[in-house]
This record gives structure tokens, sequence and C-alpha cells, in this order.
């Protein structure tokens, strides 16, 4: 698929090779300023409708010039348009756009407190529990893989912030944890999930022990060089517990908090370390991989990483 940008430059070339001349903006305008029929039949001509081409193209030619560049550079068009519309109403400045990059521009259109679901990197505020998922994250999740009315469940809650986000955008919204740390969560083992769900729920979030965690609560059993197999293997055993509470079609994200150093003995195991095993794990559970998130606090000292998959037929596999 073409780019935006890619699809308005050849809009001007065949508006200038009709008879129409100057800068992009003039041309704009006089294309603008065709009869309907004639504008009708032109984007007819290209293959674009209508509206699309008035309303959403040709517009890019009045853009501010930090747009037009993030524009090239693949800036969404919609997110542009998102940006020239706070422009104008004062809620940014052109100075708020200069020497940002895609990433830093995106980060412009959330809210205070709140994530762009749309961003290759999702820039939350730095939250005080470091196991916790973060309150923005969890929204974006919510409303990237979710409608009003479906059903959230999260297996492994804490402190229930999936089941507050869920809920407070208006879906229904279920969270259990042995331990559970909110009011909002009710004390249940993942082990009962199949029996409570079947073929249910929109959206699953797995967030387990992150590996050093784990390590503690096992109490290091298993030889060092197998204790990072083991773990990932008990995460996949967790997948397969969650599969069955998913309506066909369904996502279940997995949260996931990979190490950042090997030890020496790591190496010689051979091991594939880091993002791969979750990657692995979601894929040796049934679930077609779909998307991958990174999402990192402001201050740079969290980051999260969430992978997505889906379930083929939900219902009881």
């Amino acid at each position: 698929m073409k780019r935006a940008w890619e699809v308005y430059a050849a809009v001007l070339q065949a508006a200038r090779a009709r008879g129409l001349e100057g800068g992009d903006e003039e041309v704009a305008k006089a294309l603008l300023a065709w009869p309907k029929e004639r504008f009708h039949a032109f984007a007819r001509e290209l293959g674009l409708k209508e509206k699309y081409l008035r309303h959403d193209l040709l517009p890019v030619a009045f853009l501010p010039e930090p747009l037009r560049w993030a524009l090239q550079e693949g800036l969404p068009l919609r997110q542009a348009h998102r940006l020239h519309r706070l422009l104008k109403r004062g809620e940014l400045s052109l100075e708020d756009l200069l020497g940002k990059d895609l990433e830093g521009l995106l980060a412009l259109l959330a809210p205070p407190g709140e994530v762009d679901p749309s961003a290759p990197v999702w820039l939350f505020p730095p939250e005080p529990w470091e196991e916790v998922l973060p309150k923005a994250v969890a929204q974006a999740l919510v409303l990237l893989y979710t409608k009003a009315g479906e059903l959230v469940v999260d297996p492994m809650a804490g402190r229930g912030t999936v089941v507050e986000a869920a809920q407070a955008l208006g879906r229904r919204a279920w969270g259990g944890d042995i331990a559970p740390r909110g009011p909002k969560v009710e004390r249940a083992d993942i082990r009962d999930l199949p029996k409570r769900f079947r073929g249910e729920a929109s959206l699953v979030v797995l967030h387990p022990p992150t590996f050093q965690t784990w390590l503690r609560e096992e109490g290091h059993r298993e030889e060092a060089e197998e204790r990072y197999g083991v773990y990932i293997r008990h995460i996949s055993s967790l997948l397969d517990l969650c599969r069955p509470a998913l309506a066909p079609g369904g996502k279940l994200v997995l949260v996931a908090r990979p190490r950042r150093a090997l030890a020496p003995w790591d190496l010689e195991a051979g091991q594939d370390f880091f993002l791969a095993p979750f990657e692995r794990a979601l894929a040796e559970a049934d679930f077609r991989p779909r998307r991958y998130h990174l999402a990192v606090s402001q201050d740079g000292r969290q980051d999260w990483h969430l992978f997505v998959g889906e379930s083929g037929e939900g219902g009881g596999r």
C-alpha cells in the first residue's frame, strides 16, 4: 500500500500534466475550484474517492512544513490532520512540532496520562509499582482489542489495573488472582479459569510473574542453565489455561518483562533469551501471533513488552 504522501505527490503530478501550474498550494486550490463534475472525473481517473481527495489528500498542501516532512517519513495521514487541528485550536504551537521525530509527534496526540495506541512506542507516565501494568497501557490494550460491552478477563490481575480500565471504558471485566491486591479482583486460581469462562472473552491479558519473581517463588529447584527454560514452559502452561476462555477470534496479550543481562552459564547453555522465548511460548500454545507493542515510561526506567496472539477457535479447545 502506498503512503499518503506518495499518493498526494501523484495527484499533483497528474494535475500539472493537465496544465495546472505553480506550487503545491496553488495547484491544490485550482483543483478544489474545479466544477464538481470535472473534479469527480479527475478523482475517478486516479482511482480515488472524491471525498478522500477533497477533504483528506489535497489539504496536505496547506499543512505546515514539519507535518509535510513527517508525512514523507511515514506519518499516517489521519494523525497529521489531528496534529493540524490541535495547532489551529491553539492546543499546540509550531515550536512543539519542530525537531520532533515521528515517535515524538505521535506522543503529542496522547492526552496527559494516556498513550497513543497507534504510536510505534507507547510512552506512559511513570508509576510507583514496578510489577503492575501501567494504567495507560491497560487502557490502550482495551481500546485496541475490544468494543463496548465485550468481556475482558485478567486471571493474574494483581491490583486490578486491567479490570478498572476495562470497566471505565464500558467493557465487562473480570479479574482474579491467588493473592488479590485490589477491590475489583476476586481470589481465584488461574487453573480454574477454563471452568469459569468458555469462549466468552474478547480479550484475555496474561501478566505472569517476571523471571526473577518466579525464581524466588520456585526456590531455585532446577539447575542454573535449566531455570529459564522451565520458566518459559511455565508460561506456556498458563497460556493453555487461558485459551478456552477466549471467543473465536479473541485476543490474548502476553505481558513480558525480559531479562537484560545473562550469566555465563546461560550463554554456555546456548539458550535463546530476551524476547524470542515469549514469542515461542505464544506460538507453542497455539495462538496466532498478531502484533507486538513496546511500552516505555517517560523517564525511561520501565519497559513492558506486549505480545498479542489470536485464538483460532476459542470455546474450550
